[in-house]
């Protein structure tokens, strides 16, 4: 990772690609974490549920 300092970055990248481009990339980073967390739990869940059925 780069040593460039956040706001500065956060500033340059909505002069350069505007600011709806730049909310909508926010938003896609926000919903794969949680996509993460969904997987992981039926992931978990999955395991759970194999469990008990043995």
């Amino acid at each position: 990772m780069t040593d460039i300092p956040l706001f500065p970055a956060v500033i340059d990248m909505i002069a350069n690609v505007g600011f709806p481009i730049f909310i909508s990339l926010v938003l896609l980073h926000r919903m794969e974490n949680k996509l993460d967390a969904v997987v992981s739990a039926l992931n978990e869940l999955t395991t759970v549920t194999a469990r008990r059925e043995h």
